[in-house]
């Protein structure tokens, strides 16, 4: 073989080996795929591994995580579920506040691990979201309307030209009524860290209705008797599935605390937090249901 062509044959395995280095992932020399990567999409329990840490948002929702406003101790169902799981593990529980709206993009973020309120299981959410089998139940679609109303008898009722129902953004309740309703104004509302403001436009006299679920709903209800009341607790129109919400594809995390849950449900513990916190774990309603007993 010439001089010429050993060459050129050399330069074109250089070319080679230059285009596969090129071509696949993490091969170029400086790539940081299999460490900075690899982070960023670290699972819970790959966290719990590195950090003996468990990292859980909440963002205030009665009775399954509650703040105390003096001490910002948190507490409630769901907080005893995950403390609990953190006892057995020998870990430490570390709790963050979440923000309503950007709950999804935080927990993708790394900010928490899980998010530990009962995150209502929606086809949209199954994108955002890696969930758990669901450990609550809610009913879902319960009208608050002001206390000398009686224009809406059903569900349906509602749908009507010139009425305005306000819906929080993001909602389960949002998908209800947009699925179900083509009459009726829709407003949906920002929550940011508080679920009820939803409920001020009916009290403000800017809305009708709000649609919400029954938890949220009662708990208004409860705090402005005498100005507003509920619709629809004894027929709900949907009972909404709920669980632990954690990043997309972390199986092994979700599976984790399936297995955690079911484990809990065996050995009695959720039935007696259940007790405790007064709610329910089917979505049956004979008679009053308002997501708790």
């Amino acid at each position: 073989m010439r001089s010429s062509d050993r060459i050129q044959q050399s330069m074109l395995v250089f070319i080679l080996f230059a285009c596969a280095a090129i071509a696949v992932p993490g091969c170029a020399p400086g790539s940081n795929a299999a460490t900075g990567d690899a982070s960023r999409t670290a699972g819970l329990l790959d966290k719990l591994d590195q950090t003996n840490e468990l990292q859980a948002g909440y963002g205030v929702y009665p009775p399954y995580t509650q703040e105390n406003p003096n001490t910002r101790a948190v507490s409630g169902f769901s907080v005893d579920v995950i403390n609990e799981i953190g006892r057995q593990l020998n870990v430490k529980v570390v709790w963050h506040r979440l923000n309503w709206d950007t709950m999804a993009a935080d927990l993708k973020r790394g900010e928490f691990d899980v998010i530990a309120d009962p995150i209502f299981q929606t086809i949209p959410r199954a994108r955002e979201f890696q969930f758990t089998e669901p450990y609550a139940y809610f009913a879902d679609g319960i009208a608050v309307v002001r206390k000398d109303e009686r224009r809406f008898p059903t569900f349906k009722s509602l749908d009507v030209s010139g009425i305005t129902i306000v819906v929080g953004q993001g909602w389960a309740s949002e998908t209800l009524v947009k699925t179900n309703f083509s009459h009726a104004r829709i407003r949906t509302i920002q929550t940011t860290t508080d679920l009820l403001q939803v409920f001020n436009e009916v009290l403000s006299g800017r809305a009708d209705a709000a649609v919400a679920d029954a938890a949220d709903a009662q708990r208004f209800v409860n705090e402005h008797r005498t100005a507003v009341k509920a619709l629809f607790v004894d027929d709900p129109p949907a009972a909404m599935p709920a669980g632990f919400a954690l990043r997309p594809g972390d199986e092994r995390g979700a599976e984790f605390l399936n297995v955690s849950l079911r484990n809990l449900q065996s050995t009695g513990v959720l039935d007696a937090l259940r007790r405790r916190y007064g709610v329910r774990d089917l979505p049956s309603w004979s008679g009053r249901q308002t997501g708790r007993q």
